[in-house]
């Protein structure tokens, strides 16, 4: 008896469609697409992120502060911490540092407020005044730092933020709060770089260093910009 044979295909019967592709993933928005900058106001910043002192198209080249302030992670204890700048060339030379021991430099562009022993009470705790528009040709990177010369630690330290105001109107334009610690004695906070375009753009670092003086931050603010 002949084996079976299988029946012909229809030609007008279309075969099965193959089983559909799971769908490509839509791809991941670009990091730093859109640059933040201050055309919305207020601007919060988290570790790593940068905004351009940009408002309404244009640069902002006028006086801004730069207040640091913080807070004893344990009541009834004095914490001394001490805020500097720290001023670079385009090469991340090293110009000046302007801290407690030298409240001004750069020909008075740059001003510190001097120095606070406790830390204690609302406000800012520690200021420094940089004039954008009359900052030398060669100063291109400012790290603003924070160290504790008496050796005491962060974890110490509750609190701890930088911002950014303008010195003519008080408006707190840019804001960074140090949301963690780590047991050591300097920090950098942030840092503000020249663009080629003129404009000014701020970097939020949040980057522990063991350094108990402004001295010793030189180095790693280099490094940092």
């Amino acid at each position: 008896m002949p084996a079976p044979t299988t029946p012909p295909v229809d030609p007008r019967i279309a075969p099965p469609p193959p089983p559909a592709a799971a769908p490509a993933p839509a791809p991941a928005p670009a990091s730093g697409a859109g640059k933040i900058n201050l055309d919305k106001g207020r601007v919060s910043l988290q570790k790593n992120q940068t905004v351009s002192l940009v408002k309404g198209g244009r640069p902002l080249l006028s006086q801004v502060k730069m207040g640091l302030g913080w807070e004893p992670a344990f009541r009834g204890k004095d914490i001394d911490l001490d805020a500097s700048v720290i001023a670079y060339g385009p090469q991340r030379n090293h110009i000046d540092s302007c801290y407690f021991g030298k409240l001004s430099i750069v020909g008075g562009a740059i001003q510190h407020s001097g120095d606070n022993l406790t830390g204690e009470g609302a406000g800012d705790d520690e200021v420094i005044v940089v004039d954008l528009g009359r900052l030398p040709q060669e100063v291109t990177g400012l790290v603003f730092t924070v160290n504790s010369f008496s050796g005491q630690k962060f974890t110490e330290v509750a609190k701890a933020y930088c911002r950014l105001l303008d010195a003519a109107t008080g408006e707190e334009l840019v804001r960074f709060d140090l949301t963690n610690a780590e047991p050591q004695t300097g920090v950098m906070m942030a840092k503000l770089i020249k663009q080629f375009s003129g404009e000014w753009e701020m970097t939020a670092i949040g980057d522990f260093v063991k350094s108990r003086t402004v001295r010793g931050m030189v180095k790693p603010g280099a490094q940092a910009l």
